[in-house]
């Protein structure tokens, strides 16, 4: 894939796949915003609307791979390594030995001014934050898709 910015939230893409080569146009696209294809009227037409259904095939077996409503693999990731962190912070688990589990086994052995600059640190303090709040009722908004 190469993608070149073109301007604010537009951006050329050249996607390789199956030996073809789809060259897209993302203009305005706001996150889960529906896709919309525009073909040119010119004497290529019948071309473009067959590359169009092959690309939008490929896009959907794609996302077919996630049933709806379910978090996709890194989410899912993400998620799990929360539900790991509710249970170490019952069990009164340094956030230091916490970090070495979760995130980087290197973490445990950090002296006190590396442990206190680690983006380990910052990051395990984020995830409680939003584990937390997910705890908390945040997981309402979750299972109603939003």
């Amino acid at each position: 894939m190469a993608a070149e910015w073109l301007a604010y939230r537009e951006w050329h893409l050249v996607l390789a796949i199956g030996g073809r080569r789809y060259r897209l146009w993302i203009a305005d696209c706001l996150h889960n915003e529906a896709l919309a294809y525009v073909v040119p009227a010119d004497d290529h037409i019948a071309e473009r609307q067959a590359a169009t259904e092959a690309l939008h095939g490929w896009i959907m077996a794609c996302s077919a791979s996630v049933p709806p409503g379910q978090p996709g693999p890194t989410e899912r990731w993400r998620l799990v390594q929360w539900l790991r962190l509710l249970d170490a912070l019952d069990e009164n688990i340094a956030p230091r030995d916490l970090a070495a589990t979760l995130i980087l086994p290197d973490a445990g052995s950090y002296s006190a001014a590396e442990w206190d600059a680690s983006s380990e640190r910052r990051r395990l303090a984020r995830w409680q934050h939003s584990a937390i709040a997910m705890r908390d009722g945040g997981y309402l908004a979750l299972l109603a898709g939003g």
